[in-house]
């Protein structure tokens, strides 16, 4: 899977204490925005500390338990990185490549040069003069 085994007992590990970490975070989280939008001291998130406990406690004492689990997590983090790079590369293109496209069109700039010249003997373009200063770039040191 793209790279990631997961029946190394040490990615399973590291999958269990990583989860359990950001469970409890998450679970701290929604506790401090519950403590700032009511004013009131909430009671503890258990459910969020007990799913973080079962991750932690099966990642230390029996990895392997979780190698379903992490199977399962990797194929989505890997469906949601197909589709969330697909997404990101449409909104790009479609939000600068585009307008920049009309933009240029609209003022009637062609950076390529790409008009039809039945009259010219050639379409090639002479270079550029060389930079007077060139030749301190032959002999750096």
């Amino acid at each position: 899977m793209h790279g990631v085994d997961t029946s190394d007992k040490k990615q399973q590990r590291n999958f269990g204490l990583t989860m359990a970490a950001a469970i409890a975070v998450l679970g701290l989280i929604r506790w401090g925005i519950h403590w700032a939008r009511t004013g009131t001291m909430p009671d503890w998130p258990v459910y969020f500390f007990a799913v973080a406990a079962v991750f932690l406690i099966t990642g230390m004492a029996a990895p392997g338990v979780l190698r379903p689990v992490f199977a399962g997590w990797m194929k989505f983090a890997f469906g949601l990185n197909w589709l969330v790079t697909r997404i990101l590369l449409t909104i790009s293109f479609f939000g600068m490549i585009t307008p920049v496209r009309f933009l240029i069109q609209w003022f009637g700039n062609d950076p390529l040069d790409r008009e039809w010249k039945p009259d010219a003997a050639s379409y090639w373009e002479d270079p550029d003069d060389p930079n007077p200063d060139a030749e301190r770039y032959r002999k750096q040191f």
